[in-house]
Formats: structure tokens, C-alpha cells, sequence
């Protein structure tokens, strides 16, 4: 579990993209999407046609047109479940890649009760579990490319498609996913509402870091033999800004992960006050993984925040709950948490 914590954390980090200003809807394609980079959703017929442009590969764009609601569907990242869980559809949820993830309470009992099926291995997954959950679409983070067995199962009735929300550019683009699930479920109008929520709560919370009060802050920990943290340009350093968060690399370029040494972090964090999301749920975890923590001046005196003590409600709602990471955030900088934190606790 704590090698997964620091996959993950690195994988949150890698995920960065440059801020970009929403799309902005034409009204001869009527695209509902307003902010994602890589997904267009048009009103077509009696239903929708999905677009989904790779982000790397202009010739490789997939596109599908959805009639009518999903059965089931198989989904194999955490933020999925996420999404369906958010629009009230654990009931189509027919698969997952490790039940030891999950976080929704719904489906973990839909699995107890043999409803949903653990599928393991997203690099070998077997088509007759698949099968066996009656599968009609399978829905993958192309971490790695296409799925492997995307022609076989299409030959069987099983539609793959690929979710590139950790390639956008923006928080609301990442939520904006939940747009195709609300088609894939004919949940459709409650997902645009939904968003709408999440948008304006999101953006209504704009603290800018003031030098005289702001907290100074860090993010990330040592992975190998680099310490990884966002980019200036990246969605997370936008993120902290909007909290109100003085980040120390808030001036550098780059839109993906930051890998420094440890002896420049020691000089760089001489002034930090707050360590943010360094994997792990206790300081002696934190030793334990990199014993020159110690020698960190922010890691002695300084506040220690993550998500580790419950890894699987970060992991599955905060790409859909920018607004809630914000509102997270701001009360951390301000150093007074009047509200339950959604996500974050102190690490002791």
C-alpha cells in the first residue's frame, strides 16, 4: 500500500497540464463541453455522439454514438466510480480492476453480494469474467496506449473507450468527464447540473496569496532518487493559488511534474510552513520511505497535510471535486478548519 500511495501520488503529480480558458460552445456542432480538451459530446438523432480526441494522435480519434443507457459497465480507475457513484448508477457498475481501491460503499457491497466482479490485471483482463458481468462498455485510462483486447471484446458485444480525463488542461476539464457518463447512463440532465455546481462553487473561491499572510508551502516527496512536485503551469499550482497558497515553485515553467534533488529542496523549503500530500499518513511513514526528511526544516516545524489516511475518497472524487480540494485547501492556508475536510488530514 505505501508503494501504491507514492504510484499514485506521482501519477497525480505527472497529470498536469497548462490552464487554458474553456472552450467555448459552437452552435453549428453544439458541443456540451465547455472546458474538456479531449472530449466532445453533440446532440445527434435520439441520442448523443461522443468525439473523444487523443491527445498525442490527431489520426487515432475515437467516436461513438449512444442511443440508449448502458447495462453495465466496467470501469477500471478509481475516478469512474467515482463518477457513476456521483450520478447515483453504482447499479451499472459491473466490474472493477481491485476491489481493495475502491472507495463507494455501494459498490463494494454490490460486490459482496457477487454483483460486480474484480477484474485484476488491466494489462491481461479476462474476457470471460467480462462476460460473466455481462459487460456492455469497458472504460480505460489509456495509461498505455489502446486496450489490448479492445478488437476482440468489440467482436463479443463489449465497446471500449478510452478516458483521457488525466490529460486535461484544467480542474474543470477533468470534471467535465462526468458529462459522459451522465450519456452513457441517460443520466445526462443531472450531470450537467451536477457540474454546473461544481463549476461555480469552483470558481467563486479565488484567495490570492497576499506576501504578508500567506502560507508557503511545498508539495510532493522523494520518489527514487528525485523528490517530485507540480509545475508552475500545471492545474495543482493553480489550484493552491485559488486556495490562497503561497507555493514555492509557483514561478516555474512547465505544465507536468518538477524532479529536483533533495539538497535543492532542503535550501528551497528553509521558508516553508506547510508539506503538502507527501504520500504517506504518519510522519514515521514518511521516514521510513526517505530518512533525510528529517533534515527538512518544514518536515520539524512545519504542518504536514495529505489524503493517505483514506487514499481510495481521494483517488475516486477529487478529479470530479476540484471545489472541494479548493475549499479543503483554503481552510489549511488560513489555519482554521471551521468545516470537515472532504479529503485532507494532518499528518502526525
Amino acid at each position: 500500500m505505501k508503494v501504491l500511495s507514492i504510484v499514485f501520488c506521482m501519477l497525480f503529480l505527472s497529470c498536469s497540464n497548462q490552464t487554458k480558458k474553456p472552450n467555448q460552445t459552437d452552435p453549428k456542432t453544439q458541443n456540451l463541453c465547455r472546458y474538456s480538451q479531449y472530449l466532445r459530446i453533440l446532440k445527434k438523432g435520439k441520442g448523443y455522439h461522443i468525439e473523444i480526441l487523443h491527445p498525442d494522435k490527431q489520426q487515432e480519434n475515437y467516436q461513438l454514438q449512444i442511443d440508449q443507457a448502458a447495462g453495465h459497465i466496467a470501469a477500471l480507475s478509481a475516478t469512474q466510480i467515482g463518477m457513476l457513484s456521483a450520478l447515483h448508477e453504482e447499479k451499472r457498475v459491473a466490474a472493477v480492476t481491485d476491489i481493495r481501491y475502491v472507495f463507494s460503499p455501494k459498490v463494494k457491497g454490490r460486490f459482496r453480494q457477487n454483483l460486480v466482479f474484480e477484474l485484476k490485471n488491466e494489462s491481461n483482463i479476462s474476457i470471460d469474467v467480462l462476460m460473466r458481468a455481462k459487460t456492455d462498455y469497458l472504460i480505460y485510462s489509456a495509461f498505455e496506449g489502446a486496450f489490448a483486447s479492445e478488437k476482440q471484446l468489440k467482436k463479443i458485444g463489449i465497446t471500449c473507450i478510452p478516458d483521457y480525463d488525466w490529460r486535461e488542461a484544467t480542474a474543470l476539464g477533468r470534471a467535465e468527464w462526468i458529462l459522459l457518463f451522465g450519456v452513457l447512463c441517460d443520466r445526462l440532465p443531472e450531470a450537467l447540473k451536477l457540474f454546473k455546481t461544481i463549476e461555480q462553487s469552483y470558481l467563486k473561491t479565488v484567495r490570492t496569496p497576499q506576501q504578508h499572510d500567506a502560507l508557503n508551502m511545498i508539495s510532493g516527496n522523494v520518489t527514487g532518487d528525485f523528490w517530485y512536485t507540480p509545475a508552475g503551469e500545471s492545474f495543482l499550482a493553480e489550484i493552491y493559488k485559488r486556495a490562497g497558497l503561497s507555493y514555492v515553485y509557483a514561478s516555474t515553467k512547465g505544465t507536468g511534474s518538477l524532479a529536483y534533488s533533495i539538497e535543492k529542496i532542503l535550501k528551497d523549503g528553509s521558508g516553508v510552513q506547510l508539506w503538502l500530500n507527501p504520500g504517506f499518513p504518519t510522519k514515521q511513514a514518511i521516514l521510513n520511505a526517505n530518512p533525510k526528511a528529517k533534515y527538512l526544516t518544514f518536515f520539524k516545524t512545519g504542518k504536514i497535510f495529505c489524503y493517505t489516511h483514506n487514499p481510495n475518497k481521494f483517488w475516486e472524487l477529487s478529479t470530479l471535486r476540484p471545489d472541494w480540494l479548493v475549499e479543503d485547501l483554503s481552510q489549511i492556508a488560513h489555519g482554521k478548519i471551521t468545516n470537515k475536510l472532504h479529503f485532507y488530514q494532518e499528518v502526525e
